[in-house]
């Protein structure tokens, strides 16, 4: 059977605004790799946060585990072959796995051996996609930014109500703090996004639709003390204050090192 590309990966024709001619450099597919993009500042045109939106709806899966969802990122391609990348704590309990793409397909996924060796939250997913191609995700630097810079948060909250299907959520902010020491999890960036259970795993994006990061814990935390660095140390009291009002994210400096091909991106 010769393999069929759904509008999902024709990212130009998915994601075209009016204005927007159809060989911007957002939509630009590398097979096999992600691609690892020049820090936005180089590019000439600002990005509309409508188009980013897209953009994030095509790379951001629903992370099945067992009856539960939560997020992930569709990180890399290589053949029929995908990876997706999530949090630790989402697939840590569970013995069946799939994934839900954007145009709604479902497929079965392996829990590939944790990278976990500095006690990262990071979880490696892999499924594979015989008829349909998707777009993975594009990257840019994170550790360089500095607090004020605008982000968008994207994944699929666990719904309060008696919702029993994942409903996408796009968030805007901005970095609150870039923090010199890492803390458990690899968490390092902090951020003013709201973000909710169900979206850990999802991407942080900066302003021209590149992933610069990972969320996975939200503000003010109802229970324990996560703000604890790989150390053992823990932040002062003003310190504390902040990472505690901010979400926090895993840098993509950090979590490109467990994608086997993957370039790493300039810091």
């Amino acid at each position: 059977m010769v393999p069929t590309l759904s509008l999902y990966s024709l990212c130009t024709i998915a994601l075209w605004l009016p204005g927007i001619p159809p060989s911007a450099e957002l939509c630009t597919q590398v097979p096999g790799v992600p691609l690892l993009a020049a820090p936005a500042k180089t590019e000439p045109h600002t990005v509309s946060v409508e188009r980013v939106r897209r953009y994030a709806r095509t790379i951001t899966v629903t992370v099945w585990v067992d009856d539960r969802w939560s997020s992930g990122i569709l990180v890399h391609r290589q053949g029929r072959t995908y990876t997706v990348i999530t949090n630790q704590h989402v697939v840590a309990v569970g013995k069946r796995y799939q994934v839900v793409l954007a145009d709604g397909q479902r497929y079965d996924a392996e829990l590939r051996p944790s990278p976990n060796q500095e006690k990262n939250d990071l979880a490696v997913l892999k499924f594979q996609s015989p008829n349909v191609a998707y777009p993975v995700a594009q990257f840019a630097p994170s550790l360089s930014l500095v607090p004020g810079v605008p982000v968008f948060a994207a994944g699929f909250p666990i719904a309060q109500t008696s919702a029993s299907q994942p409903q996408f959520r796009f968030t805007s902010g901005q970095v609150s703090l870039i923090s010199d020491r890492v803390l458990q999890g690899g968490y390092q960036i902090g951020y003013t996004n709201p973000i909710q259970k169900g979206m850990s795993g999802g991407p942080v994006l900066n302003r021209w639709g590149q992933v610069i990061a990972m969320n996975g814990m939200h503000a003010y935390p109802l229970w324990g003390d996560p703000y604890i660095f790989i150390d053992g140390s823990k932040p002062n009291s003003a310190e504390h204050q902040v990472m505690k009002q901010s979400s926090w994210a895993i840098p993509a400096e950090r979590f490109l090192q467990f994608i086997p091909t993957a370039h790493k991106v300039r810091r």
